[in-house]
């Protein structure tokens, strides 16, 4: 069980990790000035409320820990870190290399298909794609009674005339790799889970920090 529940984990957090950094080059870099830039709504992935009960039935314990996610992020308004992070980063390509913000599409893109996502953008020079891969909450092996939250990102910036994809990366943030301490189920969804929200509000601004030194 407990590795089920690790390699669960893994998928939620790496999402596509294997995939290798692409940095923003100077040349483009130095052509964005004047620019439009369209953030590209995406939709959000189940979020895994993964309990120890739910962890020992395999595949349909998963099922039934993104159905218990979801309703929780439903119930207690709970936004997707995507959201802030593309909202960020767009301001900080305004103010770094001066591009316009042309604002967000009005569809909500579910495809990572990179034609999809340019014509969500089809009125701007360049789209802005960032996405949730995984978000979760889930126990510490065979610690039935400690839990972490989790998550990971990918950002895309793409050139919408081309449909080339300038810059791309991942980020992932692990609260027990980040040092905190593992804390109880009933302190992850207490007071309309606020301790969720806070743990992905730190990895709100981890990925915004991995992006922009690695990727912008």
């Amino acid at each position: 069980m407990k590795v089920l529940v690790s390699a669960v984990f893994f998928l939620l957090l790496a999402g596509c990790a294997g995939a290798p950094t692409q940095r923003l080059s100077d040349d483009t870099m130095s052509s964005l000035n004047g620019k439009t830039v369209t953030l590209v709504q995406r939709e959000s992935p189940s979020f895994v409320a993964m309990t120890s009960g739910k962890g020992m039935f395999a595949v349909a314990g998963v099922g039934a820990a993104a159905v218990a996610g979801n309703n929780l992020v439903k119930d207690a308004q709970i936004e997707d870190p995507a959201n802030v992070i593309r909202s960020t980063l767009g301001d900080e390509l305004v103010k770094r290399h001066g591009v316009s913000i042309v604002g967000h599409s009005d569809a909500v893109v579910s495809s990572d298909d990179v034609a999809d996502v340019v014509l969500a953008a089809a009125d701007s020079d360049y789209a802005l794609d960032v996405v949730t891969n995984g978000w979760s909450y889930m126990y510490d092996g065979f610690k039935f009674s400690d839990y972490f939250v989790g998550y990971s990102a990918r950002l895309r910036l793409i050139d919408v005339a081309t449909s080339t994809v300038l810059a791309s990366g991942m980020c992932a943030y692990d609260a027990k790799k980040a040092g905190k301490s593992a804390v109880p189920h009933d302190t992850l969804i207490a007071d309309n889970a606020a301790y969720i929200k806070q743990e992905l509000a730190d990895a709100t601004g981890s990925c915004v920090q991995q992006f922009n030194s690695a990727v912008l």
